[in-house]
């Protein structure tokens, strides 16, 4: 599609300068990822600064469609009435057909990691597939590039997972609470959603659990298709009215966790699929693991993929970055735990899967900043509970004033020692350790930055502790 096409494309638009014969190469509501041959989506409803626009100039953009004719500006501008109306019919000219089938899988916890699991399964068994997610944009696992948000602008996914031929892609894909809340799924087709579990996470958007687990179960009651499936744990304390939703609109459900697919681990490692057993060989996974994968393993079956396939795939699997990755401490015969977990219910899990009889790993993490307050005061009397030792530090302060932060956390950890630098607090935690100890690294996983005021700065809490054993 060329920017000349446009005026016949949207017949009823009002043009300000001229169209040139130019491909359009994407679609963009934001303007630092954007070239000369983009078209910039400018909405007035949103907070979309003048200076964005100078940004977007300075590059090269010639063209704009918005809402709202922009004064002080010579660029063509494409005027409409109905911005999403008409910047959806340019995307489907554009690009017309929807991956081979898509999955979304929603959850407090546990996304990435099923998300991670289910693209793995599909690439050794050579099933073409994208995925988009916390660790950013892939194609059939190699990466492509970063991403900014666990679930990217609906222009972003469109355009990532929708092609302009016939498509033999699977589309697989994390759905927070805020990208569901925000309509970021509009013109897609779910075939297969999932969730993982819900607990207590972004109120400071949402308000409440409730208005929070309402957006999560928008994937299922809204943006699932009628014809799609619908992969839930049987552990959801919510699990019976989701599924009496899914029963009045005639979704098919997979249920993991029992019924119809689940782990037993007795005196060796089984999978039980639809009532039969099969037994697993050379699998090591802890609680959390397992439940991510049986997700993963009933998404898998929901996308029509062989129970065999599924079966040969499993030990060869990997964990995502940043999810439960561990460093041996050769010198202490101790490990070093790095993992994501940053509400209280991950943090929870996270330090009893590490605990045995009177054992108890010691914890380093933080609370980040203008984010859900409500949680620090659960984290803090979980680390208490659960934890050895406990050092308390900055994790993505952003604007706010980590002393408060850490104080709060201190309030109900007595026993966390407070050390500002993250990296200093890693350190004293490593020195720490006694033989045969467990150190968990909590709050940042695969990111490799610190967000601290308006400076993003780099920061990797796995090469930290891996540089510190040497």
């Amino acid at each position: 599609m060329f920017f000349f096409d446009i005026q016949k494309i949207l017949s009823h638009a009002i043009i300000t300068g001229k169209l040139h014969k130019k491909k359009i190469n994407y679609i963009t509501n934001h303007s630092q990822n954007i070239s000369p041959h983009s078209l910039l989506v400018i909405d007035k409803n949103t907070n979309f600064k003048e200076s964005y626009v100078k940004e977007a100039i300075s590059k090269g953009i010639t063209t704009i469609i918005t809402n709202s004719f922009l004064k002080n500006t010579s660029i063509t501008q494409i005027i409409v009435k109905d911005l999403f109306k008409e910047v959806s019919k340019l995307m489907k000219l554009r690009q017309p057909f929807q991956p081979k089938k898509s999955v979304a899988i929603t959850g407090t916890n546990g996304k990435t990691s099923t998300a991670w699991y289910l693209a793995q399964i599909c690439k050794i068994n050579n099933i073409p597939a994208k995925l988009t997610g916390t660790l950013g944009y892939f194609k059939d696992l190699k990466k492509i590039k970063d991403s900014d948000l666990t679930t990217p602008s609906n222009l972003d996914i469109y355009q990532f997972c929708c092609s302009n031929k016939k498509n033999k892609d699977f589309f697989i894909c994390e759905a927070s609470s805020h990208g569901l809340h925000q309509g970021r799924f509009n013109d897609l087709y779910i075939d297969i959603a999932a969730i993982t579990n819900l607990s207590q996470d972004h109120l400071d958007y949402h308000k409440s659990f409730r208005s929070y687990t309402q957006s999560k179960f928008l994937l299922f009651t809204k943006i699932l298709n009628k014809s799609g499936t619908a992969v839930l744990n049987a552990r959801l304390k919510n699990y019976k009215s989701l599924e009496k939703k899914l029963k009045n609109r005639n979704i098919e459900i997979l249920t993991f966790g029992s019924k119809d697919v689940y782990f037993e681990d007795k005196s060796s490692l089984s999978l039980i699929i639809k009532n039969k057993k099969y037994q697993i060989k050379n699998l090591y996974l802890n609680n959390i693991q397992k439940e991510n994968l049986e997700c993963a393993i009933a998404c898998a079956l929901a996308m029509k993929i062989s129970l065999l396939k599924i079966i040969k795939s499993l030990n060869k699997l990997k964990p995502a970055s940043g999810r439960f990755e561990e460093i041996i401490y050769k010198k202490k015969s101790s490990k070093i735990i790095i993992d994501y977990a940053h509400t209280p219910d991950a943090i929870k899990h996270l330090l009893k899967t590490y605990s045995f009889k009177k054992f108890k790993p010691s914890i380093v993490f933080g609370c980040g900043g203008e984010r859900d307050k409500d949680k620090r005061k659960k984290m803090g009397m979980i680390a208490e509970k659960y934890a050895k030792n406990v050092y308390l530090t900055d994790d993505n302060p952003r604007n706010e004033n980590p002393d408060i932060i850490r104080k709060t956390l201190k309030k109900y950890c007595p026993k966390g020692i407070e050390i500002s630098d993250r990296r200093k607090a890693i350190h004293t935690a490593i020195s720490d350790i006694n033989r045969k100890d467990i150190l968990i690294i909590a709050g940042k996983g695969h990111e490799k930055y610190q967000l601290i005021k308006n400076k993003k700065i780099k920061f990797d809490d796995y090469e930290i502790a891996k540089n510190f054993i040497k």
